[in-house]
This record gives C-alpha cells, structure tokens and sequence, in this order.
C-alpha cells in the first residue's frame, strides 16, 4: 500500500508538473487567438557573413500586422505586403501567395499558430521563465525555434532558424494584448504620389 502511495504520489507530481510547463504556452495561444497583440522588441538576424539588428513595434491581428523598424514600415492584411521606406520614398508590395511567405516575413506570426506548425520537443525551467524548443511539423518557411516565456505567457526572447539558412532572435521589451484594431489598419493609408518609386510584384 505504502508503495502504491509513493507511486500514484510521483505520478501526480508529474502531471503537475507538465501542466504547470504546458499553463505558459496555453496562456500564450489565447493571447493570440482572442485578441490583437502588440509587442515593442530588439531583433537580430544572422546571416552568413553579416549581421542586421535594430528595434521594431509590431501589432498583430491573426494574420494580419503592422511592423516598423530601422526606417521601414511593413504592412500585412493577409494577402499584400507593403514594404515602405519613407525616406528613400519608395514602396514594394508582394502578394502573399502561402503561409510559409508570411512567416519567413514576419515570424513572429507564427506565434498566433504554434499548434498548427509546430510540436514542443523539449521545455525546461530557467530562472522563473520557461524556454520552449519547437520543431516545425509543416511549412512555414521556419525549421524550429527556441521560445523563453514568463509564466503568464508573455514572450520574453525567441530564436527562429528559417529555412534559408539565416537566424532571426528576438528580445521582446513589451508585450501587451489591445483591444481589437480596424481592418484598416493593416493597410497603408499613403496613396504613394508620382514621386514614389512603386515596384509592384504582385
């Protein structure tokens, strides 16, 4: 009896385990799916022999989103990228012909769909915060990533290998749910006047 005890014991202090592990990303999804998200982060990009990094605002709403940072500003509303640069006044805009093209522009959106594109391999405490290692399970365009989250869900750092060999890892500042933003908002509002330079792929 005293052995059956000390196994259902350790049985149960695993599942609680696991469901304390699993409460962080459960907390993330619904951030996500129920509502738009901002978040203010540091990023770097590694590539074989160079290196970008700088800061971005990004807002996302499904798949939808609104990013800005070292001069650019990019707009999604699901099926066109903007990409502008006010400075140089010039404007490119692609169509987004599959998932895996939004999310190697922006993979931070892959956020809004982890369960569908990835499998959690392996989590791990680390200082309060736990570090989750993905693993793509359909193309998104990202091989696997390494996301660090605080108990309540908040992404704290991310690290997303894609598929063309280059590495993208994030240091987020803020985090924040907001209240749900005008479709509009994912568009430019700019008409892009004759002195634009407009490189239409679509």
């Amino acid at each position: 009896m005293k052995s059956l005890r000390l196994l259902l014991t350790a049985a149960l202090s695993l599942v609680a385990m696991q469901s304390f592990a699993q409460a962080p990303m459960d907390a993330l999804r619904a951030m996500f799916s129920e509502s738009a998200v901002s978040i203010d982060a540091l990023y770097g990009m590694d590539f074989r022999q160079t290196s970008l990094s700088g800061d971005m605002q990004i807002s996302v709403q499904g798949n939808m989103y609104h990013m800005k940072g070292n001069g650019l500003e990019l707009y999604c509303n699901g099926e066109t990228v903007w990409t502008i640069d006010e400075q140089a006044r010039e404007v490119v805009v692609e169509s987004v012909s599959d998932m895996s093209e939004l999310y190697m522009s922006n993979p931070v959106l892959v956020l809004a769909d982890l369960d569908r594109y990835f499998k959690v391999m392996s989590h791990k405490s680390v200082k309060g915060l736990t570090e989750y290692e993905l693993k793509s399970v359909a193309d998104c365009g990202i091989v696997d990533a390494i996301l660090v989250l605080s108990p309540d869900g908040m992404m704290v750092s991310g690290e997303f290998a894609l598929e063309d060999g280059n590495v993208l890892s994030v240091k987020v500042r803020t985090m924040k749910k907001t209240e749900e933003m005008p479709l509009d908002s994912f568009s430019p509002k700019n008409k892009f006047s004759s002195d634009w330079v407009v490189t239409d792929l679509r």
